[in-house]
């Protein structure tokens, strides 16, 4: 039942409607976020993030952190004059929560099912906005997809890979400060 409704939120359907067309946006966003945290505190799960206000103005994009073994999962991101890594992740669909795109983006280019275990960071740059989270656990076979795959040629390459702390400190994380969060993370996930 659980996924049953959490499928329906992706699409925009129960859950997300019952608002009066009249109701102002923050005060939806806030009802809204206030019935999901009630609902995650009776299952037990992970709580999620209301669906963004329209008017933020930068774009929005939802970010996991998965890590296994010691090693955290990157996107690397290989074009004519550009070599850089990205967490797997995507932009926030309207009327969709942070934790849902995260949760869609991520079967979507990796193929793995992720159950979230809270938020690493937030990140506003200059044009939008990143919310990182946290795998709290994984399944499914490691596969890239999507409009990745899709998009995937000889000039615009897109891999998934591990990496650990010491490779992780040699490349280009975008964006520009979540470096500090990820190295953070392996750190802690080490000294457990």
């Amino acid at each position: 039942m659980v996924q049953s409704d959490r499928h329906r939120r992706q699409e925009g359907g129960a859950g997300q409607e019952g608002f009066g067309q009249g109701a102002s946006l923050s005060l939806r966003a806030m009802l809204w976020s206030l019935a999901v945290r009630m609902m995650s505190r009776l299952r037990g799960a992970a709580p999620e993030t209301p669906p963004l206000p329209a008017a933020a103005g930068k774009r929005q994009r939802a970010a996991i952190a998965i890590v296994e073994g010691g090693r955290i999962l990157l996107i690397h991101r290989i074009k004519p004059g550009k070599d850089y890594y990205v967490l797997p992740g995507g932009g926030i669909k309207r009327r969709e929560t942070a934790a849902i795109a995260c949760v869609r983006e991520t079967r979507e280019e990796t193929g793995l099912n992720v159950h979230l275990g809270g938020i690493l960071c937030v990140l506003d740059a200059k044009d939008r906005v990143e919310h990182v989270f946290l795998a709290r656990s994984h399944a499914g076979e490691l596969r890239l997809g999507g409009p990745e795959l899709a998009k995937m040629g000889p000039d615009n390459q897109y891999r998934l890979e591990w990496l650990d702390r010491e490779q992780l400190q040699r490349i280009k994380l975008k964006p520009k400060g979540l470096l500090p969060h990820c190295l953070a993370l392996l750190e802690h996930v080490a000294g457990r």
